[in-house]
């Protein structure tokens, strides 16, 4: 199936739109880690909450060189052939470093945008800086973005 590779502002477009991606990190040990996550698009960069401890932060802390993935399978493309067969997909990737915000005052906002992306009707308890501080918000830099998309060959 033929790719169509995404300019960096379709690329952009899309991960905004997208509601859960997937952190991939590296332990000390070298291990890797790939984690499910909400996150929002704000500011240019990619924000996530977590809890205040736990294997994301410590790999953070040990390397802070990170990939995020946001995809979608669009369809099957069943062939009479398997080899023929196919998937409809469009994923980014987003390559950068990621570093824990402290201050409250962003982390309430971020919290805010965060709860704003995933709020249907808008309605929401609004986030202050003591509730923020409850919880670890991480800022992720898109240092390079890329993205495909597969199209039908017709």
């Amino acid at each position: 199936m033929p790719v169509k590779w995404l300019s960096e502002t379709e690329a952009i477009a899309y991960l905004a739109g997208c509601g859960e991606g997937r952190l991939a990190t590296g332990g000390a040990d070298g291990q890797p880690y790939v984690v499910p996550l909400n996150y929002v698009l704000h500011d240019g960069q990619i924000y996530f909450h977590c809890a205040p401890s736990g294997r994301k932060l410590d790999n953070i802390a040990a390397n802070d060189r990170v990939c995020f993935e946001v995809s979608e399978r669009e369809k099957y493309i069943i062939a009479e052939t398997p080899c023929e067969s196919a998937t409809r997909f469009v994923s980014v990737l987003v390559f950068g470093r990621a570093r824990l915000v402290f201050c409250k005052r962003k982390k309430a906002e971020v919290l805010n945008a965060l709860l704003a992306k995933f709020a249907g009707d808008g309605k929401f308890r609004p986030v202050d800086e003591v509730m923020a501080a409850g919880c670890a918000v991480v800022a992720l830099s898109i240092d390079k973005i890329s993205g495909k998309r597969s199209v039908d060959p017709e």
